[in-house]
């Protein structure tokens, strides 16, 4: 068992040095297999991941700022505690709030999918298009 309290997660959040668009400090993995993947996934300010789909599904909470996350043309905003559950396959994305950062806890197993940001898959989806300057990823 590994306990991660926290100050640590407080801590991490803190490390990751602005502009980086997306950072992801992995706590279990990446294995990408049928082993869990658990990472502290830190957005900057208005950065948001590529869409993409997990073939095991993502578990993700929100530990601090302000964010959403989309699926089928639906924008949710979400907020620290928030609980986010994408079942396996679904095309979705996520970013940060205009006026700050935000970082959430990741949960996933099994790899994962990126189609290109022009695909017919994304467009199907109806999700917002994602400005390649937002992400790093």
């Amino acid at each position: 068992m590994e306990l991660i309290r926290s100050d640590q997660v407080d801590d991490l959040i803190a490390a990751v040095p602005a502009g980086q668009g997306l950072s992801v400090n992995w706590l279990a993995g990446p294995a990408n297999v049928d082993a869990l993947d658990v990472g502290l996934v830190t957005l900057d300010q208005g950065a948001a991941a590529r869409p993409h789909s997990h073939d095991g599904g993502q578990l993700i909470v929100v530990v601090s700022g302000n964010g959403w996350v989309e699926t089928a043309g639906d924008r949710v905003w979400i907020g620290p505690g928030d609980v986010v559950i994408t079942p396996p396959d679904e095309l979705h994305t996520h970013g940060a709030a205009d006026d700050g950062p935000m970082a959430h806890l990741t949960v996933t197993t099994g790899g994962f999918k990126r189609p290109s940001q022009d695909s017919p898959e994304i467009r199907a989806a109806g999700l917002r298009s994602v400005r390649r300057e937002e992400h790093q990823n």
